[in-house]
């Protein structure tokens, strides 16, 4: 029996699983547990204008369009980098309904936290409202997910997850320029340079509160007129989960990665999204690996309880009980009667 244990523990430390129940525990974490519940919504007939102006002003990153208690649709930061880079310049005055999107993609409340971010990254989505049956609950994003798988990982560097391929732009181009190349490429954020040498980022989130919610014309206004600066930036050295500590008490969903001077990565939430999902699957691979070795032992153990039982019905004195072999030995059971007498 102490040779299976050993074989066990051996198995699991080969797995990598000083937690074995791991796995169980992110497929345990359901989206009511880490949603957030103040949602800020719009009508679709509201203008474009009056969501983003929400948007600004609550600091989130979409609005979910309810009409008559239903969710018809939702309006986010990259439906607004999209009518800025149309060129309208009233494109402030067009209705939610014409921008949003919809259907939407809805979670029920009792779903997992794996499944949304699974969800998320299957549609190429950042948030999904939360509804129990056709009633909105709450609201959940990326950086919920994040928040609450990132404990359950091993992820190390920034280094390991982040975006090599970066998108650039001068800081005297057009807004309206650089939000069609951001819509080309789709990116949520682009790097603006001056003289070769990081001048700042150009974000949706930028685009959101400094041109549309304040009406600016964007075939008018400049890159460094909008830009955010200076730059929040990190080594490649720098830990992840440090990074998303950083974002979240920066409001912020990405980080410049600088080794030297250089710019060499963009880490963004969707990358650490990613990797987390990749990470757990690894994991629950393990997982099912390790219940894998645990019914061969148990295989190993009964064939060799077999083996022993048949072994021993070879043994004089043992194949039969004490009742049935004549000559079997009195037990102290057996003299204990006649002593008294």
């Amino acid at each position: 029996m102490e040779n299976m244990t050993q074989r066990w523990n051996t198995a699991v430390a080969e797995a990598g699983l000083s937690d074995p129940g791991l796995a169980e525990n992110y497929r345990e974490l359901a989206i009511r547990d880490i949603m957030s519940k103040g949602v800020i919504t719009a009508t679709s007939s509201d203008t474009i204008l009056s969501a983003a102006r929400k948007m600004s002003e609550n600091s989130v990153s979409c609005v979910v369009v309810v009409d008559d208690g239903h969710v018809t649709g939702i309006l986010t930061q990259n439906d607004v980098l999209q009518a800025v880079a149309s060129e309208d310049p009233d494109f402030h005055r067009q209705k939610v309904s014409e921008r949003m999107s919809s259907p939407v993609e809805v979670i029920a409340v009792d779903r997992s936290v794996i499944e949304a971010g699974q969800i998320m990254e299957a549609k190429g989505i950042k948030r999904l409202p939360v509804a129990d049956g056709r009633k909105l609950m709450g609201i959940v994003t990326q950086t919920d997910i994040t928040r609450g798988l990132l404990s359950l990982t091993s992820l190390r560097y920034v280094a390991d997850i982040m975006s090599r391929n970066i998108t650039t732009v001068s800081a005297e181009t057009t807004v309206a320029e650089a939000a069609r190349i951001m819509c080309s490429h789709h990116v949520s954020s682009i790097v603006a340079v001056h003289q070769e040498r990081l001048a700042g980022i150009l974000t949706e989130k930028d685009l959101l509160k400094q041109v549309a919610a304040l009406s600016k014309n964007p075939m008018q206004t400049r890159v460094a007129d909008v830009m955010s600066f200076p730059v929040l930036s990190v080594p490649p050295s720098y830990s992840i989960l440090s990074a998303t500590k950083q974002m979240e008490k920066m409001h912020i969903h990405r980080l410049v990665i600088v080794d030297g001077k250089k710019v060499c990565g963009i880490v963004t939430q969707t990358d650490i999204m990613r990797a987390m999902r990749s990470e757990l699957a690894r994991k629950e691979q393990e997982r099912l690996a390790l219940i894998a070795q645990l019914g061969d032992l148990v295989h190993h153990l009964a064939t060799d309880l077999q083996q022993l039982q048949d072994f021993l019905q070879w043994i004089p004195g043992l194949s039969a009980s004490p009742h049935e072999s004549a000559g079997a030995p009195d037990t102290p059971e057996s003299v204990a009667p006649s002593a008294a007498r």
